[in-house]
């Protein structure tokens, strides 16, 4: 008996964990996305490849995100100490966006959800001896799906570049639930009284 309780203790005690799960917020997607853009980067470098130099060019409200540009480059060995070899790589982080979808429902009954999708548009120059070897635009994206509710908790309040504009929600179908609501409890109490007057 005390098993079946410990059990039954633990297993609601996970339910409520997985149920209660937050979405990753706009600015953790952001930071995957730009080490996934580093990394479609590096697949494009010739192989052996050694840097001396990063120019970050970028619009102003995109330079907190240099860090994390060059944090992941440096994670992947790139700085290196061979100046004979070495290029300068020159990083544009052209576009970053955040969009929603408009809100639609699973159900009757259900919460609104959107459809989130982040993307993250950059174009890098390779150069050595103040000669261009390669040029390239990469373009990362990433969607997934969150309740309507949650769009203020994923995005950071003092970093615009983690908004995107809020859909607004349905007035018809917010108010179809407290009719349905309404009409179930109606309903149920004409009944109540039908069957007992009997």
């Amino acid at each position: 008996m005390k098993k079946s309780i410990n059990i039954s203790a633990l297993l609601f005690f996970f339910l409520s964990q997985l149920l209660s799960a937050q979405p990753k917020s706009n600015l953790d997607i952001i930071y995957d996305l730009i080490e996934e853009n580093a990394n479609q980067l590096l697949l494009k470098l010739p192989h052996e490849v050694s840097l001396k130099e990063v120019v970050f060019s970028s619009p102003n409200e995109y330079e907190n995100l240099e860090n994390r540009f060059l944090h992941t480059l440096n994670n992947k060995g790139l700085f290196g100490t061979d100046t004979v070899h070495s290029f300068s790589l020159k990083y544009s982080l052209d576009q970053i966006g955040v969009l929603y979808s408009e809100p639609f429902r699973g159900s009757l009954l259900s919460d609104y959800k959107v459809e989130r999708k982040i993307f993250l548009s950059s174009t890098f120059a390779l150069g050595i001896n103040n000669h261009v070897k390669h040029t390239e635009i990469i373009e990362t994206e990433f969607s997934d799906t969150l309740y309507y509710s949650d769009i203020n908790n994923v995005e950071t309040p003092n970093l615009s570049l983690t908004h995107g504009t809020k859909p607004s929600e349905p007035l018809f179908e917010s108010l179809l639930e407290p009719v349905i609501a309404i009409g179930t409890v109606i309903v149920t109490i004409i009944l109540l009284f039908t069957v007992r007057s009997k």
